[in-house]
């Protein structure tokens, strides 16, 4: 907004100073004056015309320069934050990845500690079992032996 206020202004002043020098040009024709006087006059006012408007050029063009010279500015420094912004965001990406890794890692070892753990429970209730099922096989063996030595010692003396 403020560039364009400042081009309005140089607008304003380059026709106020052309308007002039066509006027004073005008004025210079149409005075009563010599053909060689009003010739000398015009063709100063043209000179001064001229280098009026070679100076408003160069100020335009210092002008344009300068908003040229900003605008490369402005997008190298914008071209640069969203290259650290990118940078960053790629950082914080490597770190999430490292984190989720280690993570998982760790859920993994303590899944497989669980596991073994588990299946070592199981190995000794499993082997508990089998202990209790054999003690229990040659308790019932020798209570069955027993029993029988027992009726066959009873039907001897009963015969």
């Amino acid at each position: 907004m403020h560039h364009e206020a400042d081009n309005e202004g140089g607008n304003f002043l380059l026709g106020f100073v052309a308007g002039a020098v066509a006027g004073a040009a005008l004025g210079l024709l149409f005075a009563p004056r010599a053909g060689r006087e009003t010739r000398r006059r015009v063709q100063e006012s043209a000179q001064k015309f001229q280098e009026n408007a070679g100076q408003r050029y160069q100020d335009a063009s210092e002008k344009v320069s300068n908003i040229v010279d900003r605008s490369r500015e402005t997008y190298q420094r914008a071209r640069d934050s969203v290259q650290r912004g990118v940078d960053e965001a790629r950082r914080y990406a490597g770190e999430a990845a490292d984190s989720a890794r280690e993570y998982t890692g760790t859920a993994a070892d303590t899944a497989r500690t669980y596991a073994n753990r588990a299946a070592d429970t199981a190995r000794s209730a499993a082997d508990s079992a089998r202990s209790y099922a054999n003690d229990a096989i040659e308790g019932a063996r020798r209570t069955t032996t027993s029993t029988i030595n027992d009726i066959e010692a009873q039907a001897k003396r009963n015969s």
